[in-house]
């Protein structure tokens, strides 16, 4: 009985298992317009990091430039230029990786 439990178990976590098996993480550089102070790196960073996926955020306000390493199964560069965008600061897709 116990080995059938246990074998339950983990046949029912396969299909979370496998999701994350295809995945890769993926690299995206962001060209940011309008940021004008210290703080604006800090906004755009903090709302790339809160979409689901997303591993790490770089924002640098004197090249304005963004580079972002993220999940391709949880996000793509469009959806995270646009939440940046529609915070207020303009981001346009300069390059995408693998």
């Amino acid at each position: 009985m116990g080995k059938t439990l246990l074998f339950a178990a983990l046949f029912s976590m396969a299909p979370v298992y496998a999701q994350h098996a295809f995945a890769q993480e993926k690299t995206v550089t962001l060209h940011v317009s309008g940021m004008t102070c210290g703080t604006c790196p800090i906004s755009v960073r903090h709302s790339a990091m809160q979409m689901k996926g997303v591993h790490t955020a770089i924002v640098n306000i004197d090249t304005a430039m963004a580079t972002v390493t993220y999940e391709d199964s949880e996000q793509s560069p469009q959806a995270i230029a646009q939440t940046i965008t529609k915070l207020g600061y303009p981001a346009t897709i300069t390059d995408a990786k693998q």
